[in-house]
């Protein structure tokens, strides 16, 4: 992947392209994006490179079990931007504060 400096130095050239030189350009990163992961899953398939999480999931070692919890406050904002009357009415109902 191209180091950051680099984006913003070829954003200044790709916003002088036509349309035309946007797509061809767009299309040549988009291979280059697919070459490099390609590369890179059959370097963990091989067992070299950085072994992150994927490729202990992949050498069969147990998954890890994470569990999220939110507290309150934010359980019942979700409810109300989703508009979900029931839960929202739940969430009230329950023992939470009211000042949440």
């Amino acid at each position: 992947m191209a180091e950051h400096s680099e984006l913003v130095t070829e954003m200044c050239v790709v916003e002088k392209m036509s349309t035309q030189e946007r797509l061809k350009h767009a299309r040549k990163r988009r291979q280059q994006q697919l070459k490099k992961w390609t590369q890179h899953e059959r370097d963990l398939q091989k067992g070299k490179g950085k072994a992150g999480p994927r490729a202990a999931l992949r050498a069969g070692a147990p998954a890890q079990e994470y569990k999220v919890h939110f507290v309150p406050s934010v359980m019942l904002l979700e409810a109300a931007a989703r508009n979900d009357v029931d839960e929202g009415g739940w969430l009230l109902s329950t023992a939470h504060p009211s000042d949440s």
